[in-house]
C-alpha cells in the first residue's frame, strides 16, 4: 500500500482498510498554475477540510482511472473541468480567474504546465454524507503536469502526465557542435540588441527586385550580415527583413544592404532604418564582433567526422 500522507492517528488508515466496513473515497484535486496560484477543489458534495487544509466544492470535476506499474514509464490521467447545472448553489460554480471565467480561462492556456496532486481521502461509506465526515487517512494518488486541453465552452479535459515524463529529455543535453547553441540577443547569449542597434538613411532606391538599397553606413563590410533592418518611415515603415548581404566600400558610395525577401514596396532615397549585426555563430565572430568569447556556447575544436580505409 502507499505511504499515507496524512492520517488521523498512527494507523488509523491501514486499520480502516483492513475492516470489513464498505470504503468510501473522496477525490482531492490541487492545482498549481504557473504563476503561482493555488486551487484547491473536491469531488465530494461538500468542502473538505484535511489537516488544517480545506478543499472546496469548485467546479464539477471527473476523471480517468490511475494505474500502478513496475518499472519507469509515462502515466497519465484525464480530468474533466465541466459546469455545475444551473440549479446547483455552488459559489464557485460561476467561479473566473483573472476576470475570466474558469472554461475560458483553461481553453486560453491559463492550465498549461499546471501542477497536479490528486489525493484520495479514505472514511467509511455510511459516513459519507454526514457533515464534516471522519477521514480516516489520504493517499496521494497521481502526479504531473497539464500536457494538453481541449474542450469547448461546457467542459475541458486536462490531460495529466506524471512526473516520470520529465525523464524523456535528450541525452546529452549538450549538443557537441562547432557553433554556439545560444541564440543571439537573448538570456544566454547576454547581448544587448538595443545597444547594437544603428540608425541608417537610405541614399539609393531599392532596384527592380526591392532587395536591394544604398546606404552610407561606415561599418566593415559584412558586419550585418544575418541582421535585420527595419525601415522607419517611407512606404515599408514598420517592414523588416533578414540581411544577406551588407557591402561597403569605406565611404557613402557603393555601400549597398542586399535583404533575404524583397520589401512590398519600392525604397525611396531619404527612407530611415533601423539595423543591428547578425551572427554565423562561429568563435571568431563572437570575438571580433561581440566582444563575448565568454558566453559562447559552440565547440570549435571538436574533431571533423572522419572515415578510416
Amino acid at each position: 500500500m502507499r505511504t499515507p500522507s496524512w492520517e488521523m492517528s498512527p494507523g488509523a488508515l491501514a486499520e480502516l482498510m483492513n475492516t470489513e466496513l464498505e470504503l468510501g473515497c473522496i477525490d482531492l484535486y490541487t492545482f498549481t498554475l504557473p504563476g503561482g496560484l493555488v486551487l484547491r477543489w473536491t469531488s465530494a458534495d461538500q468542502a473538505i477540510t484535511v489537516n488544517g487544509t480545506t478543499w472546496s466544492l469548485g467546479p464539477g470535476l471527473r476523471r480517468s482511472r490511475t494505474r500502478l506499474s513496475v518499472g519507469i514509464e509515462v502515466d497519465s490521467v484525464e480530468v474533466t473541468v465541466f459546469e455545475l447545472p444551473a440549479n446547483l448553489d455552488s459559489e464557485e460554480r460561476a467561479m473566473q480567474l483573472n476576470g475570466t471565467p474558469l472554461l475560458a480561462y483553461i481553453a486560453r492556456g491559463g492550465f498549461e504546465h499546471a501542477r497536479l496532486e490528486l489525493q484520495r481521502a479514505f472514511l467509511p461509506a455510511a459516513d459519507m454524507a454526514s457533515l464534516n465526515p471522519p477521514i480516516a487517512g489520504t493517499l496521494v494518488w497521481f502526479t504531473g503536469r497539464v500536457a494538453t486541453t481541449q474542450g469547448d465552452r461546457t467542459q475541458q479535459q486536462l490531460t495529466v502526465k506524471s512526473d516520470t515524463e520529465q525523464l524523456d529529455v535528450m541525452v546529452p543535453a549538450e549538443v557537441y557542435q562547432p557553433g554556439c547553441s545560444n541564440t543571439l540577443y537573448d538570456a544566454a547569449c547576454g547581448v544587448n540588441r538595443d545597444a547594437k542597434t544603428v540608425n541608417g538613411v537610405a541614399n539609393t532606391g531599392s532596384d527592380a527586385t526591392r532587395t536591394r538599397f544604398g546606404h552610407g553606413l561606415g561599418q566593415a563590410a559584412g558586419y550585418f550580415d544575418l541582421g535585420v533592418v527595419r525601415f522607419l518611415t517611407g512606404l515599408n515603415a514598420g517592414q523588416a527583413r533578414t540581411v544577406k548581404r551588407h557591402t561597403s566600400s569605406g565611404g557613402s558610395a557603393g555601400n549597398e544592404m542586399t535583404v533575404l525577401q524583397p520589401f512590398p514596396f519600392p525604397i525611396a532615397p531619404g527612407d530611415t532604418f533601423a539595423i543591428y549585426p547578425g551572427c554565423d555563430k562561429t568563435q571568431a565572430t563572437c570575438k571580433a564582433k561581440f566582444n563575448n568569447v565568454i558566453r559562447f556556447r559552440g565547440k570549435p575544436y571538436v574533431p571533423a567526422a572522419e572515415t578510416v580505409m
